[in-house]
């Protein structure tokens, strides 16, 4: 570390009491941050007090505090550096003179410092970047954009011609103000130039003419061509323009926030189905854990289910394409809709914050502008709930024959047959309704749609009596189960009941329908049991080959009915299959 002298003006200096000014005086591809400090109390060096870089005659620089700190002998002083003598007089070390070229360089950095404390903007950047937003050119250089107005110019300036052409202290004294602060100017009327243009003209054809534009003054109004035509106050007509749009502007607020979070939604339910990369790895999505679970499910079967696990992997894959392909449509249609609604937007914030007559002259195109907004107003809400807020879940359930069912319910088509009376109907609407109704005879049918657990039942009950019973093959088409309903408690209809039984059995539209026996009214008194029902139909020769259960019930009270129900779940669905879920 060395000390600046008259002769090392090579070396690296800072302004004292500036510590950032350290870091602006570099030399070659060095830099000496103590190159203006006192070597010996490493205080940096001012321009008075007693901290006045001093020159001994070796030609090191010391301030004159520690000077005055050092011994005197025989009217000299060391140097702390090289040990070399220094002669004072009787002034002492306040004879010494001071370096002048380190305090002319010290006040160089302070006069620069201060131009840069200056030259701080009139406003904000946040304040400059919403008045550019305004788009307005700037008067001394068209291709800037204007942020400023010189109330006393009467110009609009950007920050940079703002700050060159207002240099002089004369026009520094000028008013310049943010452009939305800009005082509104009168119009003047075409036909009249030195009358101010206080009435617009509301007829439709002058609304929308060119050669005569709806502003006029008051000889147009009540002499010229405008003089039986219905008219408005400028600033009338103009507030409620911007009236209307700041009535809007709420509605138009609302409608951007929801799109935004819709498209937020689609977002993270496409990333959560395509998946995510992150630092910890990759984060499966729905989609790969969809498949995993087809992938997992036949795992446990033999080698000859490749095939069908193929098949099913191929589904979902469908599937994930097509969801996600509808969710990337629906994203970017709901993209689309708030970039346009925002820019509609934006562009009538800036007409409305105009001069009157422009705000008028722009009237048709706000008005269009906020019919557009609304028209994606109005396609928003059309949106269902699911395409709204979509679930990002893909349910997976698969059937005894190893087939993949994608969504949150399985369909299974279900026959309700018996004779009449053995209580079908009541059956039926106690599983629906939980409500207990009477037997009394269908007639025709019924159709009921039950959900269960994961399973959706199409129930079709139809009509017992013996004129009925010959129409029963029309409702066995694609039916997955039957369950055919025994009245327990009538035992002398129990041989009717099996014929009818058998009957079913030897159907070929039914051959692989699952069959569920509901033994009813085993509430009452010396009714039939399931096992001499059993016995009596001999059900386990009967029903050889088929899939069969029969089940005790009682329709009034509703027990036994959601056994039966699983059963026929059981049926339709793989073993385990809740498991893999």
């Amino acid at each position: 570390m060395s000390n600046l002298t008259p002769a090392s003006g090579t070396e690296d200096h800072v302004v004292p009491n500036k510590p950032n000014i350290k870091k602006s005086i570099t030399t070659g591809a060095h830099t000496n941050k103590n190159a203006l400090e006192c070597r010996v109390c490493e205080d940096i060096f001012l321009t008075q007090g007693d901290k006045v870089p001093r020159l001994l005659h070796c030609g090191h620089t010391v301030c004159l505090a520690c000077l005055l700190r050092l011994p005197i002998k025989d009217d000299t002083i060391t140097c702390p550096f090289d040990r070399q003598p220094t002669p004072v007089g009787y002034s002492g070390v306040w004879g010494l003179k001071k370096n002048f070229a380190l305090l002319e360089l010290i006040e160089k950095i302070q006069t620069n410092d201060e131009k840069a404390t200056e030259s701080i903007p009139l406003f904000s950047a946040e304040v400059l970047e919403k008045e550019r937003k305004l788009h307005i050119k700037c008067d001394e250089d068209e291709s800037h954009i204007a942020v400023l107005y010189c109330t006393v110019c009467a110009s609009h300036l950007c920050e940079q011609c703002a700050s060159d052409s207002h240099a002089t202290r004369t026009l520094q004294k000028h008013r310049r103000i943010p452009l939305s602060e800009k005082p509104r100017e009168k119009p003047f009327c075409s036909s009249h130039p030195t009358n101010i243009a206080e009435f617009i003209c509301l007829e439709e054809h002058c609304q929308t003419s060119a050669q005569y534009p709806p502003l006029m003054c008051f000889i147009c109004k009540d002499y010229g061509r405008h003089k039986t035509h219905k008219h408005a106050l400028v600033e009338i007509e103009a507030e409620n323009l911007r009236s209307y749009v700041k009535n809007a502007s709420s509605n138009v607020q609302h409608l951007i926030e929801e799109i935004t979070e819709s498209v937020n939604t689609v977002d993270l339910v496409v990333s959560k189905i395509e998946g995510n990369t992150g630092p910890s790895g990759t984060e499966p999505g729905t989609g790969d854990q969809a498949r995993a679970k087809v992938h997992a499910y036949f795992n446990h079967l033999r080698e000859s289910l490749l095939v069908q696990e193929a098949a099913a992997t191929s589904a979902v894959d469908m599937f994930v394409r097509e969801r996600l392909g509808c969710l990337v449509q629906l994203h970017d249609d709901m993209g689309f809709w708030l970039q346009e609604v925002a820019k509609l937007y934006l562009k009538c914030e800036q007409m409305i914050l105009q001069d009157d007559a422009r705000v008028l002259t722009s009237g048709r195109e706000i008005k269009e502008a906020i019919e557009t907004i609304e028209k994606y107003d109005t396609l928003f809400n059309e949106l269902t709930p699911e395409q709204i807020h979509p679930d990002p879940c893909i349910p997976i359930t698969f059937t005894k024959d190893n087939r993949v069912h994608i969504g949150p319910k399985m369909e299974m088509r279900v026959v309700t047959l018996g004779l009449d009376s053995a209580g079908k109907t009541s059956v039926l609407f106690k599983l629906k309704q939980n409500e207990f109704m009477a037997p009394g005879g269908t007639i025709g049918f019924n159709v009921e749609t039950l959900e269960y657990k994961n399973l959706k039942f199409t129930i079709w009950d139809v009509g017992g009596q013996p004129k009925l019973r010959p129409l029963w093959k029309h409702y066995y088409l694609n039916t997955q189960a039957v369950v055919f309903v025994i009245d327990s408690a009538d035992k002398e209809r129990l041989p009717e009941a099996l014929a009818e039984l058998t009957k079913l059995i030897a159907e070929k539209e039914l051959k692989d329908a699952a069959l569920l026996l509901l033994a009813n009214k085993q509430d009452i008194p010396g009714c039939e049991t399931v096992e001499s029902i059993t016995e009596a139909f001999d059900l386990y020769k009967l029903c050889c080959g088929r899939s069969w259960h029969i089940q005790a019930c009682n329709a009034q009270s509703g027990e036994g009915l959601h056994e039966g129900l699983d059963w026929l779940s059981r049926q339709l669905i793989a073993a385990g299959v809740n498991d893999m879920s």
